[in-house]
């Protein structure tokens, strides 16, 4: 299997070292391919433009040839980043043409915010928020020594709450988790706690405990049985323990975070150039009063170290990405390839011999020649191998930028924040699953139109919940974004780039719907009179979920099988 990959990376490295389009990439007609000057002015231009939207000082912003000047750079910052998918393409890879489409839409509609919708509209121009993050006190060990199960927690990609958790009698005052000094006195104890709890793990010997030695063989008489029995069960739990944190590895550090926001702006000019590099780089906005729901919904979060990233990577992330990589390749070269690859086989071509094939059937795609368990298999292990990639890139930069701490650049918090098998709604699983990268992007142009536009249209006042308008525009926004994208691999067609839409669509309704069918169960449990949680409720969830997510996401990868992409990733 390493001999097969390893050739199949070196030919892929080849292909793209390549002048020559990569086969079965099928650019927008009319577009060329990406320069390197086309590359970096949309970002520099944005970064110029940023650099003059902070008020004064210096008296200099507020003149009004700057003024002129900012909202030139910004409209043609947004005007290059939206031209890039329509004017040029990359022609060594499907999958950087497509993330291309991303790169323009997100930048262009990220400056237009910035500028004109935040600024000007709401008079909102981001502050800088520093963090300070003091470790909370965590320990598996319980006061008396004996081993705790630990808390559920998630960091993307490290902890799995399989075990039992256990809720814990010490009650936690408010005054406590806004009191750093508490924080502190709390963490130097519990660091005593854990010294010498350690010492008894690690085999350290108490003057009580009598020491046998090696050739003795100690039967405990019946009145010692219960306590020779629970010194075995303690000493198989240990080992368990240190088993599963082998496993497992580094923790991330546990800890409570405290967010200051600056009263003032930068002031100057070298501030004002940290400043907008600073917002530039922020996708989920932290380290400015912008930052998304994902990464300010907790006060409780833990910061990644080195070790525990280099982990994750090692023992998470490249096992999936393995394995997600083996079943697309596996489907590509068993049921595609023998199709695809036939050179005269283009379904975007009107002249190839092809066509006719491609006209007859222009309803019935390749991926629907599959039968449904191995749509569902390919379905599931593309989710997963995006997924896999998404917490790659997030430990990588997370590493690179470590040396950086304290400051904001530094700090990578969870990128997803629920695990896959903790969830029972799809509601859950794009609110806390699924990573929230373009959460500003789809709270500004989906989440607010849609609740304006369910108040305009049912008269609702402001007291009133929008909750189907605002998930509706949520998901309307991710189709379009996604739609758009694909079209820089699909030769330009709308129509063929219709399957992510729809996917996201049935999704936005599929939320919609449970929501109504949670609230119609409780309401007819509160009638009967019975309770309002059951065993299955959460098992349901989880089924109801995952067949809604694969079922709709066939659309996504049918896409994904006809662009392209998938042969790509299976380095054909």
């Amino acid at each position: 299997m390493w001999e097969v990959l390893a050739g199949k990376i070196e030919g892929a490295l080849k292909q793209f070292e390549s002048s020559e389009p990569r086969p079965s990439l099928h650019p927008v007609p009319g577009t060329t391919p990406l320069t390197i000057q086309a590359a970096i002015l949309p970002p520099l231009i944005y970064y110029l433009a940023l650099v003059l939207l902070p008020p004064p000082p210096p008296p200099a912003v507020s003149s009004a040839p700057v003024r002129l000047l900012r909202t030139i750079l910004a409209i043609t910052a947004a005007i290059l980043f939206i031209r890039l998918p329509l004017a040029y393409h990359v022609p060594q890879s499907i999958g950087l043409t497509y993330q291309l489409g991303l790169v323009g839409i997100y930048g262009g509609t990220r400056v237009l915010d910035a500028f004109f919708i935040s600024a000007w509209w709401f008079g909102n121009i981001p502050k800088r928020v520093s963090y300070i993050h003091h470790e909370r006190p965590e320990t598996p060990y319980s006061e008396d020594g004996e081993l705790r199960r630990e808390r559920e927690w998630t960091d993307g990609g490290v902890r799995d709450p399989y075990h039992h958790t256990e809720k814990s009698n010490n009650k936690v005052s408010k005054s406590r988790l806004h009191s750093p000094e508490r924080d502190d006195a709390a963490a130097k104890c519990n660091k005593d706690k854990r010294s010498k709890v350690n010492g008894r793990a690690n085999g350290s010997i108490h003057a009580s405990a009598p020491r046998a030695t090696s050739t003795s063989i100690h039967i405990a008489p019946a009145k010692d049985v219960s306590h020779y029995s629970r010194r075995q069960s303690t000493t198989t739990e240990t080992a368990s323990y240190f088993l599963y944190k082998t496993v497992t590895g580094p923790r991330p550090t546990p800890v409570t975070e405290y967010a200051i926001t600056h009263k003032e702006w930068p002031c100057t000019w070298f501030d004002r150039a940290a400043w907008a590099l600073e917002l530039e780089l922020s996708m989920r906005g932290q380290g400015f009063t912008w930052t998304t729901a994902d990464v300010r919904h907790t006060r409780k979060t833990w910061i990644p170290t080195i070790a525990n990233r280099i982990h994750s990577i090692v023992v998470h992330v490249m096992p999936i990405q393995l394995a997600a990589w083996y079943i697309i390749s596996n489907i590509y070269d068993g049921y595609l390839a023998s199709t695809l690859e036939i050179d005269d086989y283009d379904p975007f071509s009107s002249t190839s011999r092809s066509s006719m094939r491609y006209r007859l059937h222009r309803q019935h795609e390749l991926f629907d020649d599959l039968s449904t368990p191995v749509q569902l298999l390919l379905t599931i292990a593309l989710g997963s191998f995006l997924m896999s990639a998404f917490s790659l890139g997030h430990s990588i930069a997370a590493i690179m930028l470590h040396p950086l701490k304290p400051h904001p650049l530094s700090f990578f918090p969870p990128l997803y924040t629920t695990r896959v098998w903790s969830l029972t709604s799809v509601r859950g699983f794009w609110s806390f699953g699924w990573h929230r990268l373009f959460a500003r992007l789809f709270l500004v142009w989906g989440v607010w139109p849609g609740e304006w536009l369910e108040r305009k249209l049912l008269c609702k006042s402001k007291d009133q919940p929008a909750d189907v308008g605002k998930v509706i525009g949520a998901f309307t926004s991710s189709a379009i974004v996604h739609a758009f994208s694909v079209r820089g691999v699909m030769a330009g067609r709308w129509s063929d780039a219709a399957g992510e839409m729809r996917f996201f669509l049935l999704n936005g309704i599929a939320v919609v719907l449970e929501g109504a069918v949670q609230r119609l169960v409780t309401a007819l449990r509160r009638k009967k009179g019975w309770r309002q949680s059951v065993w299955y409720d959460a098992w349901i969830g989880r089924v109801w979920w995952i067949l809604a997510v694969c079922w709709t996401g066939r659309e996504f990868a049918r896409g994904w099988v006809k662009s392209g992409l998938v042969r790509e990733m299976a380095f054909r």
